[in-house]
């Protein structure tokens, strides 16, 4: 693979330059000029990579990140575009994905993982922190908010991913009252909760309430007459 070639001779490059600038203690005393010659050209060489990558696939900046060895792959890794990130991590292995998501932050994991699908992001969640789906979660709009928590709420052995997310479940049998009832009792609300989830007793999911429908509706209808039935949801 000539792109990866080339990315080697300039990691292989850049090693060296940041091996002669560590043995300067040791060594005879490069004069400023000399110091900022090197830096310079490692600058250089970092902004070459970076145009290498940029035109890339997703799957052939994989294929390379793969074939580094962990401190390379780091280097390179950084020279990502966040826009970029999110769908390289669905491309590499499993094992270099956790190296990759272990040298992110949180911020860093939300901005990566926010551009994507929501497919996507819940082919993803069970390999980032629980707080960074979260996150995530809670920017979403909420009819991808749905599709997300629909898509993420099956069991292992479908397509969907393995994590589910704190909401409010009620049944569509009882009445708007016995829902306020069960609110106020409550410590506090997830703070994402804009709709409450209509679930039967497997814990499929039937419909969604609209927290402000349910504030505006005569509090002695049923949960089943007012919740909305048309939304968008995967099947496994």
């Amino acid at each position: 693979h000539e792109v990866l070639k080339r990315a080697s001779d300039i990691l292989r490059a850049h090693d060296e330059m940041l091996a002669l600038a560590s043995d300067d203690s040791e060594g005879p005393a490069r004069t400023p000029k000399e110091i900022a010659r090197d830096t310079r050209r490692r600058e250089q060489n970092l902004d070459e990579l970076r145009a290498l990558l940029d035109p890339l696939h997703p799957a052939d900046v994989a294929y390379i990140l793969e074939a580094l060895p962990r401190e390379q792959r780091l280097v390179v890794w950084d020279l990502v575009r966040v826009d970029r990130e999110g769908e390289i991590l669905l491309e590499v292995s499993d094992a270099v994905r956790e190296t990759l998501i272990a040298s992110m932050d949180d911020q860093e994991l939300v901005a990566a993982t926010g551009q994507l699908d929501t497919d996507e992001i819940a082919d993803l969640a069970p390999d980032l922190p629980r707080e960074v789906i979260e996150d995530v979660f809670k920017l979403l709009p909420p009819e991808e908010r749905e599709q997300l928590r629909a898509a993420m709420s099956y069991p292992e052995d479908t397509a969907g991913a393995l994590m589910d997310f704190d909401m409010v479940q009620i049944r569509e049998d009882v009445t708007l009252e016995v829902v306020l009832r069960y609110l106020r009792r409550l410590d506090e609300l997830p703070d994402h909760t804009d709709q409450l989830f209509v679930v039967d007793r497997e814990g499929l999911l039937k419909g969604l309430v609209p927290v402000n429908r349910l504030l505006v509706t005569d509090v002695d209808v049923v949960v089943g007459e007012v919740m909305v039935k048309d939304f968008t949801h995967f099947n496994a």
